[in-house]
């Protein structure tokens, strides 16, 4: 009796390890795979994963997923073919052990369907391409109707961009011209495909409108956030937005800032930047009211005791009057984030992957934000087709992406929320 309650127990906890694994599995797919890979719904950032069990053995997955940039290095010629076609992205190291990847294959394996001898898929009796599996129709939302599709499969949305007879301004966020725009949602999800990650998102969506005018571009975006978060400090993080367009509309890039020969046109809002522009520039001392500063050497001069200007009172606006750039070499080489008579909220920058992100000589873009009702609101204006190589091109239909971050929730760089590309018609 004893040796069967044994053998009971002992089969129960192989079930309960089997059934463990199947979780782990999915949960690590969800976590940290699906930002890239999809299982029969076609390539995302990286390729279609289904039936890649039937494609590659174990040993080399498992080789793979832990550190495929070592196998590019290594000259695996699988490897080095699938870097090259998927714009030389790199899947980043992935910390898993054995058995928590080969539950990520279980997983994977279970939501394949058997692979027939074309290498299409069946399902309900058909046979049918993956790629095109569920695929909806292409279709826009109007007005303010709420389409919720995931931030993997945008291919149902479209933003209607409508033309307008004279300028957009940014700061006016309520013109009337607005309500004329048709109001489309698009799904944004945490950033898990390189580091520093977003483990747990905290937007789900962003509502966005655009106009156009000549070579200007405008796009009105909200989404909910209880805080304003508009300080930087040791332990504080503010909220911004970015906008991403391919600055060739003929070759689409990837959406994770573009790629190698794939260069994006992106446009940055910040919180902090928005609250210069308002209230003017925040020195360390409207920060920190009772921190103690001693005189930057060279200085002096800027000191009258007669008037009972010390230390204390030079402001990084007194620097900027007087032309005393000796201590701040970011304000001196006008890099962008020094900036301190900030004119614009916004950024205008380039990039062609992760890690290469650099301001564009030429600032044009205009922006302005609003938060109210624990929501968000923010306007840019956009230049494009102007001829400049740095800016945006493109005739009657583009793609455009988005990235948002909420400062209340730690999110700065490369922890923030994205969406994959939607199709941008100009109407």
């Amino acid at each position: 009796m004893k040796n069967r309650v044994f053998h009971l127990l002992i089969l129960l906890l192989l079930q309960a390890l089997a059934s463990t694994a199947q979780k782990s599995g999915e949960q690590i797919f969800t976590t940290t795979c699906v930002a890239c890979h999809s299982i029969g719904k076609g390539k995302v950032v990286g390729p279609d994963l289904v039936n890649v069990g039937e494609r590659r053995s174990q040993s080399w997955l498992i080789r793979f997923i832990r550190s495929s940039q070592a196998m590019v290095k290594n000259g695996d010629a699988v490897a080095v073919k699938l870097f090259n076609e998927f714009n030389k992205i790199p899947m980043p190291d992935q910390a898993l052990s054995d058995i928590e990847i080969k539950s990520v294959l279980t997983y994977i394996k279970s939501k394949s369907k058997p692979a027939t001898s074309s290498g299409t898929s069946k399902i309900a009796g058909k046979t049918v391409n993956p790629v095109t599996v569920n695929k909806p129709k292409s279709t826009g939302v109007k007005q303010d109707a709420v389409k919720r599709v995931t931030a993997w499969d945008t291919s149902s949305i479209v933003i209607h961009s409508k033309k307008m007879d004279g300028p957009i301004q940014a700061k006016d966020i309520s013109a009337v011209s607005w309500e004329q725009a048709e109001a489309v949602v698009v799904p944004v999800s945490p950033q898990q495909i390189t580091y520093p990650n977003l483990p747990v998102a905290s937007i789900s969506d962003l509502k966005v409108k655009s106009l156009y005018f000549g070579n200007w571009v405008a796009f009105l975006i909200t989404w909910a956030d209880s805080t304003r978060d508009v300080f930087v400090d040791a332990d504080l993080f503010c909220d911004q937005l970015a906008v991403q367009l391919p600055v060739d509309g003929s070759s689409i890039p990837s959406y994770m800032m573009g790629n190698s020969g794939g260069k994006v046109h992106i446009i940055h809002w910040k919180g902090i930047w928005q609250e210069d522009c308002e209230r003017g520039f925040r020195d360390v001392l409207d920060a920190h009211p009772n921190l103690w500063v001693d005189v930057y050497p060279f200085q002096e001069g800027e000191l009258d005791r007669s008037k009972r200007i010390y230390a204390k009172d030079i402001t990084a606006e007194h620097i900027v009057e007087s032309q005393s750039f000796n201590n701040l070499p970011g304000t001196y080489s006008k890099n962008p984030v020094s900036s301190i008579m900030r004119k614009e909220p916004v950024e205008e920058a380039n990039a062609t992957g992760f890690g290469t992100l650099a301001t564009q000589e030429t600032q044009q873009a205009k922006g302005w934000g609003k938060w109210e009702n624990n929501q968000w609101t923010v306007c840019l204006v956009i230049p494009v087709n102007t001829g400049n190589i740095n800016k945006a091109k493109f005739t009657e239909i583009t793609k455009v992406s988005f990235a948002v971050w909420n400062g209340s929730k730690q999110n700065i760089g490369g922890r923030k929320h994205y969406s994959s590309w939607v199709d941008l018609t100009l109407k």
